[in-house]
């Protein structure tokens, strides 16, 4: 009986009372000035209406006001488009851009005209935390896309996550930042996907970036392993949280995953991300100051301790009233829509001071305890609209507006309340847009449209650069700065957009949709997807579950064998619950995205997305291990149910015998070995080393040969986007973490002429020269050879001696030439 209201509640909520807020006694008293109104002009009405205007009539005046608004907005339409199409343009400029000199790096810099990688291009302190070779500008994206009714690229850009986006990375990520921008991109992406499917296009989409977002949000959760529950604020996406030494985290860090972990819950029925965001949410409320009913800042997530009271609706405390009330509307929880009550209410009392918010004590409400506010404050109209208080949100919103125009409209990261700078630069944030969007479709002013008209072109006029839009480093003075971060095409452009564009130019139903902090679609008819109660306090099954075991593919022979086999399951009556592994939903048949199996060990490949797909439904993951192997690891626990958990541990002994008889029956592959030729210009040095043939690309046949400067690759192994100069070079990589081809596509990506790929394990000298395989589609079209670790320590020896003027050839064996043709 728990959802029984809950669809009409929402849908009350964010459709009628968001932005026509009454009661009935309200509705009343509205309905007789309106007869007031009428009766006032009963001269122009004639004799008959004498008696007094009746529902009829009444109802006709309502009908002549519409009419008037929709001939007021009509007047605006030619307007609306013109500038629909601009933020279009605009948006594209900054996309191509970011495709063209940037992915699959995170971020353009637009006046570099490349890509920014975490720890490779100059560090910027905490604001790279966000960074995580993630492809996050690309991710972060997704969902504009299908807003912008651009479907076709939608899909190549779902193609191209799906095909290259990993997170088994060392690399530590800010939490909140991962979560709204990877987790809350990909989720929004999937309900865009399934939304177009339901309009019987991507047929082919079959939950791969729900699967990835599992993959994502499973890395996530050791941060929750704390005294309180309160997650870390950083995390490691392979090593957890061993190591990070946080014990302090902000109240909107914590406080801002429940929408994209609730989500993630129903739509794959597992109800344990759901539960550790809500129990976040939980504590945060419970720790409120009770005299003032505010949060503060900062907490201590071991002991759950204030660390910082200071209490306003700013950085560090923003979006966690967003998500108290944007997560009743994806749930249908009560409780929430109280807590958000009653602490909105708190922010009327002791924040708002005419059109400011400021910034208090917690526990002394009626100190303030700074003088600047900040962009992200921005925001706030905008929730205050979707809460039904739209003159509040007006009157605030007009506040930023007033700033934002005292600055050419670009409104600085911080300002005093007379609207000095105090923090001057300009990131292109979507807060204020954000709230204007709001405020245009509450009331239809076309006062909103004008605002958006001139913060759209001085983003153009001031920001625009050859390579996309780059922040400012003063918003007074213009100077610029080489940064364009993923939330400008995530969220400032989304909005410009909704706010021009027609319902009919929106690709997307946008009004079944709750935008999350970062803008990106969760739909409100997620709540139905599963009715289980969700609970935060399940039994454990600690390091349970794992049915694992390793399938070895020698990417050099291409056959298979068995590395071994082990077993350790809990059983499958059991719900395991811990930090580090994921539970099965209570109610397998309330799970709407169940996937029939039906693989055979003999037909999987595991380069077909749709295996993969199938074998994740079954509770499997594929792992890539070191010199080109993959691990299947089974856990029974994470299949989409109990049928499918059990399939997957038939199909693991399965595939374990078939693996064996293919390594049985391979037999080394008779090659016809290559040469590379090795030239020392400085040292006047030459070398010889015999080389194996890669089976794709082309082939040193017919006299065939390729030279040039040899360059050691970043990074070494080749494995992401080739990082150093190797254009019209012969990049040298080592063998390792990935498939052969997938290096050798990124050597010919970066403009390299050839490859080598040196051996890292030990072999006998005697051994055979091994052939590259690749993964049976021939799309390089540069040559590639293969040397041994010997040899490979002599060429990387040559090569430190001489980094510069070392010449590689790449050739057929050179036959030695007899003593009958050297003539006398």
């Amino acid at each position: 009986m728990k959802y029984g209201l809950c669809l009409p509640v929402v849908i009350v909520l964010c459709f009628v009372l968001v932005f026509f807020c009454c009661s009935a006694e309200e509705e009343k008293s509205r309905y007789e000035k309106i007869k007031e109104m009428v009766a006032k002009n009963m001269d122009l009405l004639g004799p008959m209406l004498r008696s007094g205007p009746s529902k009829e009539l009444v109802d006709m005046y309502l009908k002549v006001e519409k009419d008037k608004k929709k001939r007021r907005d009509d007047a605006y339409s030619e307007k609306k488009a013109k500038y629909a199409k601009q933020t279009k343009n605009m948006f594209f400029h900054a996309y191509n851009n970011y495709m063209t000199h940037a992915f699959p790096a995170d971020e353009l810099m637009p006046l570099s005209c490349k890509g920014r990688v975490r720890g490779l291009t100059q560090s910027r302190g905490e604001v790279d935390d966000a960074l995580g070779r993630y492809m996050l500008t690309l991710v972060d994206t997704l969902d504009t896309l299908v807003v912008m009714k651009e479907y076709e690229t939608f899909e190549e850009a779902v193609k191209l996550v799906i095909r290259g986006l990993s997170f088994d990375t060392d690399i530590t990520v800010n939490l909140f930042e991962a979560n709204i921008r990877i987790l809350g991109g990909l989720l929004g992406g999937h309900a865009s996907c399934l939304y177009l499917q339901s309009m019987n296009s991507l047929t082919w989409y079959n939950n791969e970036l729900l699967f990835l977002a599992v993959d994502l949000a499973d890395r996530f959760l050791p941060a929750f392993d704390t005294p309180t529950g309160l997650p870390v604020p950083k995390v490691n996406l392979r090593h957890g949280i061993f190591g990070i030494k946080d014990n302090e985290t902000c109240t909107a860090c914590a406080g801002t995953l429940y929408l994209e972990f609730a989500a993630l819950s129903r739509y794959t029925g597992n109800s344990s991300y759901e539960g550790l965001a809500r129990a976040a949410l939980d504590l945060l409320w419970e720790k409120r100051v009770k005299g003032s009913d505010l949060p503060g800042s900062t907490m201590n997530i071991n002991n759950g301790l204030w660390v910082r009271k200071d209490s306003g609706v700013g950085a560090g405390i923003d979006s966690y009233y967003e998500y108290l009330l944007k997560g009743y509307l994806i749930s249908g929880d009560t409780r929430l829509w109280e807590m958000f009550s009653t602490q909105y209410n708190a922010t009327k009392s002791y924040l708002k001071k005419g059109r400011y918010m400021i910034t208090v004590h917690s526990g002394a409400a009626k100190n303030r305890v700074k003088e600047h506010q900040d962009a992200l404050q921005a925001f706030w109209p905008g929730l205050q609209v979707l809460a039904g208080d739209v003159d509040e949100a007006a009157e605030v919103h007009n506040h930023y507006i007033k700033v934002s125009q005292n600055n050419q409209h670009t409104l600085p990261e911080s300002f005093l309340m007379t609207g000095q700078l105090y923090w001057p630069q300009y990131y292109i944030r979507p807060e204020l847009i954000e709230s204007n969007y709001m405020l245009y479709k509450a009331t239809r002013d076309p006062k909103y449209l004008s605002y958006a008209i001139s913060i759209l072109n001085a983003i153009e006029n001031r920001c625009k650069v050859v390579c996309g839009y780059a922040a400012l480093k003063h918003a007074g003075t213009g100077e610029l700065e080489d940064r364009m971060d993923s939330f400008v095409l995530a969220e400032t452009f989304k909005y410009f957009y909704l706010t021009f564009a027609e319902d009919e130019d929106i690709g997307i139903p946008i009004d079944d949709y709750v935008l999350t902090t970062e803008a990106h679609l969760i739909p409100l008819h997620v709540q139905f997807f599963t009715n289980e109660k969700v609970n935060s306090s399940n039994a454990t099954c600690a390091n349970k579950g794992i049915y694992a075991w390793s399938w070895i593919t020698d990417e050099v022979w291409g056959s298979y064998l068995v590395d071994g086999i082990g077993v350790n399951m809990c059983a499958l009556d059991d719900i395991p619950y811990t930090h580090m592994r994921r539970s099965r939903s209570q109610k397998d048949s309330q799970n709407p995205r169940t996937i029939t199996s039906g693989l055979k060990a003999g037909t999987f490949d595991y380069r077909n997305p749709e295996h993969v797909s199938v074998l994740r439904s079954m509770g499997i993951n594929i792992e890539f291990m070191e010199n080109e192997k993959l691990q299947l690891v089974h856990n029974a626990a994470s299949a989409y149910s109990e049928q499918l958990g059990v399939e997957g541990m038939l199909f693991m002994k399965e595939i374990t015998e078939h693996a064996k008889l293919v390594a049985q029956a391979s037999q080394p592959q008779i090659i016809s070995t290559k040469e590379l030729f090795v030239q020392s210009l400085l040292n006047r040095e030459t070398v010889t080393f015999e080389a194996g043939k890669a089976q794709f690309g082309p082939d040193l046949v017919d006299g065939l040969r390729v030279a040039g400067t040899a360059q050691l690759a970043d990074p070494a192994d080749g494995c992401h986007m080739i990082l150093n100069t190797v254009a019209g070079k012969v990049a040298v990589m080592v063998r390792g973490n990935c498939m052969f081809v997938e290096k050798v596509r990124h050597a010919e990506q970066a403009g390299a002429i050839a490859v080598v790929i040196l051996d890292n394990a030990d072999t006998d000298a005697s051994s055979a020269v091994l052939a590259m395989s690749g993964d049976g589609t021939n799309d390089v079209t540069i040559p590639s050879l293969f040397i041994n670790k010997a040899d490979g320590d002599k060429l990387l020896s040559m090569y430190s001696k001489d980094p510069t003027m070392l010449i590689l050839e790449l050739r057929e064996p050179v036959q030695p030439v007899s003593d009958e043709k050297c003539g006398s």
